[in-house]
């Protein structure tokens, strides 16, 4: 008889479950008779113990399987989702959107294609009954460019310490309000502005080359991060969370988002609901269905899961529903697939290029985690704490980051040098500070900086305006790399800028502060920390006092006017230069202490170099201008969203009358809103930096350089806007007191009239970085090299 060995080992069990009630004295006899029992079973072969076959582990499940129980879960979850924008129009789930993403203010003008949309923004609309939300405030511009550059303006000021990134958003109707766009979207794509604009369309039952229809996502395509006409009410939730998420992330920059008019007021039941879900997320992108599909990733545990992918087939990121306590997140998970993946999740790694150490003659590339375990990060630190010669290029990627920028800076005693939209992330009164460099920046930075040993280049893209002629750029650092004691650092938050314009040695793909906290946290465990740079600082002092940005000085003149009862009088004055009159301004913003509290924004020509020369620059994301695209008629706009942004601030907006000329009609929404910005017109009535190119480029055939401009003072009391006006510079002290500090509640327009003079130093297009104009004189230049 076969019995299996646990069978028998059961009712053996039962027998000596007795043992736990039988008295002691029997209980040693019992175990005796059990383990005969076993004994003499085996030894006489009466039953035959069957030993259990090993129990094999149950077939894995198909990966099919896997993946079709796993998009039921993220659909089913998906419809959950969307039940709370249920019976929405599709103009109420775009609000209902925007208050989620932290919006606050919207700056716009109407149309009758974007109705819809602008009615969900009426106090009066029955959607603000409701309790617990402030609604949004909506201001009208004089035209929709204005609106999109008050747009910029608050974003690029607005604070980065909120619960949500910053981002203007701007709202305009279709054809004519979507081309005058243009210009603001370019400029935002163009220096990293995270921008959202809507725009209504035509309905798509209306005929081919309706009233008012463009072919707008045609035409924002090129200059955005997405652009995007919608398919239905039902995507509106998953466009809206795109929108924000690509605006405000990696490199930031605007979004543009099509809405026909239909389905603005199309409404979001339960049977659209499930028909989209059904129909329109597909298991792999397809732009023909829509902007969204289900993705199978992996988590980092092993899970397989449905992610949400969306955006187009060629570009996309992914995205994790997630719930608790019965609200749902779009988590945004990162694919590892793709360089527009990795320009929104940074893979903190570092990768280093040489040749000078490995002893190869071809270059060489090694990776590493940016970790203070990893021997790459590792040797890295050791070249920037051996540098004799070292400088930071603080940019734009460090405005997050000034107190980790600083204690970096301070630890091993390197210099700062700043690009436009860096300016402040160091604060410009510390001993270190260099300043900005460039073509119109001070000459010590670009001394110092083609000299330099190491370059450490933080958050910019080596923009052509600071690297001068690119082959005879920092000729200093690349023979330290061909030695092997230094080189190029460049750290971006882009993998696709490693190497794009210049080819650096270690390119560090992260954050600006991820880099300089690991850095920080290496030198303070660092025990053979040295300052290496002694003599280096010396010199900076001993540049800067032989190379200061000089001031242009005039002598009195006699001139004539007329009184206010018309006589003809005789007076004397002494006219002033840009850069004096915004020295004046400098100086008295410190003398007061009240530089921190302070955002300047500007236009583009002379007097944007000049502020930025001269201006103290002490706090991040105080310097609002226009860099790459070079946009003049900003400043204003840019002014208004600051102020919008940061009302507790004083906003100053230092413009040329060239820049004012094209966009002081909104002057109507300062005065509307009763914003109580301050605004500055240096007025030379000219082009001036324009001007002193032709002067040097076409042997001073001045053409379109001269401006016939309005009575200032006269424009601003046709607003009803408080003016200041000053032509003498034995004035300027109390006038300049009087614009800045007497009416600190109300918009003032201060003109000041200046002579043309031009901003200098310049390094002349086609020159080396350190060969500089640094006088008004004559010189020669290079023709073929005219600047753009």
């Amino acid at each position: 008889m076969k019995i299996p060995r646990a069978a028998l080992i059961a009712v053996l069990s039962a027998t000596s479950a007795a043992a736990f009630t039988t008295p002691s004295h029997q209980l040693a006899s019992r175990r005796t008779s059990l383990a005969s029992t076993f004994q003499d079973v085996e030894r006489n072969n009466k039953v035959e113990i069957v030993e259990p076959e090993p129990q094999t582990a149950a077939p894995p499940t198909p990966r099919p399987v896997l993946e079709a129980k796993a998009s039921r879960k993220t659909r089913a979850a998906i419809s959950d989702m969307f039940k709370q924008y249920e019976n929405q129009s599709g103009a109420a789930i775009v609000y209902s959107k925007l208050l989620e993403h932290g919006v606050e203010v919207v700056n716009g003008y109407s149309g009758g294609a974007v109705l819809p949309l602008l009615d969900q923004f009426h106090l009066d609309n029955p959607r603000h009954h409701e309790a617990g939300y402030k609604p949004i405030k909506w201001i009208t511009n004089s035209n929709e460019a204005s609106a999109g550059h008050i747009a910029e303006g608050y974003a690029k000021s607005m604070p980065i310490n909120g619960p949500h990134k910053p981002c203007g958003v701007a709202v305009a109707t279709s054809g004519p309000g979507v081309t005058n766009l243009i210009t603001p979207l370019q400029d935002a794509i163009c220096d990293g502005v995270p921008m959202v604009v809507l725009c209504g369309q035509a309905a798509t039952t209306a005929p081919e080359d309706a009233f008012q229809f463009a072919p707008a996502v045609g035409l924002t395509s090129p200059c955005t991060k997405w652009s995007y006409q919608i398919k239905s009410a039902a995507e509106i939730p998953f466009v809206m969370d795109y929108a924000f998420y690509i605006a405000r992330n990696g490199r930031p920059g605007p979004v543009f988002v099509d809405l026909p008019k239909d389905l603005q007021n199309q409404i979001l039941d339960r049977d659209l609901i499930e028909a989209y879900i059904d129909n329109s997320l597909p298991e792999a992108p397809s732009d023909a269905i829509g902007m969204a599909s289900l993705k199978t990733e992996t988590r980092p545990n092993g899970e397989l899961f449905k992610a949400v992918r969306l955006g187009y087939e060629s570009n996309g990121l992914s995205f994790d529903v997630t719930e608790k306590d019965g609200a749902y997140k779009m988590e945004p998970f990162s694919s590892k697939n793709g360089s527009f993946n990795d320009d929104h999740h940074p893979t903190n790694r570092v990768y280093w290029t040489s040749n000078a150490l490995s002893g190869e003659p071809e270059k060489v590339t090694k990776e590493g985690d940016l970790s203070l375990k990893d021997q790459v990060s590792k040797d890295m630190i050791n070249f920037i704490k051996r540098a004799k010669k070292p400088v930071i290029i603080a940019g734009q990627g460090c405005n997050d980051s000034a107190e980790e920028l600083m204690e970096f800076a301070e630890k091993l005693q390197i210099p700062v040098t700043t690009t436009l939209h860096g300016m402040g992330c160091f604060d410009e009164r510390h001993p270190l500070a260099l300043n900005m460099l460039g073509m119109h920046g001070h000459p010590t930075p670009n001394f110092m900086v083609q000299e330099a040993d190491l370059i450490i280049c933080i958050g910019s893209r080596f923009d052509d305006r600071i690297t001068g002629r690119m082959p005879d750029f920092v000729p200093g650092a690349r023979k330290a790399a061909e030695l092997g004691v230094g080189g190029i650092i460049h750290v971006d938050v882009r993998i696709t800028e490693r190497a794009k314009q210049i080819e650096p040695h270690f390119f560090v793909h992260s954050t600006g502060k991820n880099f300089l906290t690991t850095m920080n946290k290496a030198l303070n465990e660092s025990e053979d920390l040295q300052i290496q740079t002694t003599d280096w600082v010396a010199k900076q002092k001993k540049l800067e006092a032989e190379y200061p940005i000089t001031i242009p000085k005039f002598k009195p003149e006699t001139y004539t006017k007329i009184d206010e009862n018309g006589n003809e009088l005789t007076a004397t004055r002494t006219m002033m230069s840009a850069q004096r009159v915004v020295q004046e301004l400098d100086k008295q913003l410190l003398a007061a202490g009240k530089m921190d509290d302070a955002i300047f924004t500007t236009g583009v020509g002379i007097h944007q170099m000049v502020a930025a020369q001269l201006i103290t620059w002490t706090q991040p994301r105080q310097m609002l201008s226009s860099g790459s695209l070079g946009t003049m008629g900003v400043a204003l706009g840019y002014c208004i969203g600051a102020k919008l942004a940061n009302c507790g601030k004083i906003t100053i907006a230092v413009d040329g009358d060239g820049s004012f000329n094209m966009t002081f009609t909104e002057l109507k929404t300062v005065a509307e809103q009763k914003i109580p910005i301050k605004i500055m017109i240096l007025d030379n009535e000219g082009q001036m930096m324009v001007e002193y190119w032709q002067r040097l480029f076409h042997d001073g055939r001045y053409l379109a350089v001269r401006n016939e401009n309005p009575d200032y003072v006269t424009l601003a009391k046709a607003f009803g806007i408080k003016s200041v006006y000053c032509d003498n510079e034995d004035d300027i002290e109390e006038k300049m007191k009087e614009f800045l500090f007497a009416d600190p509640d109300e918009p003032v327009l201060f003109h000041v009239r200046i002579n043309r003079t031009p901003c200098l130093p310049l390094v002349a297009p086609g020159q080396p970085l350190d060969d500089m104009i640094l006088t008004d004189i004559d010189v020669d230049v290079d023709q073929s090299a005219a600047p753009s």
